[in-house]
């Protein structure tokens, strides 16, 4: 949607939502040690990632952290954030 994409940068920087997503996946999202590089990937790929950590199907030895991240995430945080990491460079 219109105006996903800066809406997403901003929640990716972090505030009353949830944290900076560079705090774990590092600077341009490129990944940081054992966390995965999440820029340039799929929005529709993100967006189920997300889903399945807030909904709690997802529970691999970090899902914990992401789950605190995501849980005050609605559906359009969530399609805004995917828009945003899906337009970053691979």
């Amino acid at each position: 949607p219109p105006g996903s994409i800066a809406k997403g940068r901003a929640l990716a920087r972090g505030g009353a939502k949830t944290i900076a997503c560079t705090t774990c996946h590092g600077e341009g999202l490129n990944g940081l040690a054992n966390v995965p590089k999440i820029a340039g990937l799929h929005p529709i790929y993100i967006a189920r990632q997300l889903i399945h950590f807030k909904e709690g199907s997802r529970n691999g030895s970090d899902a914990p952290l992401m789950k605190k991240t995501v849980a005050q995430l609605t559906d359009d945080d969530i399609i805004n954030l995917s828009a945003y990491v899906g337009s970053l460079p691979r």
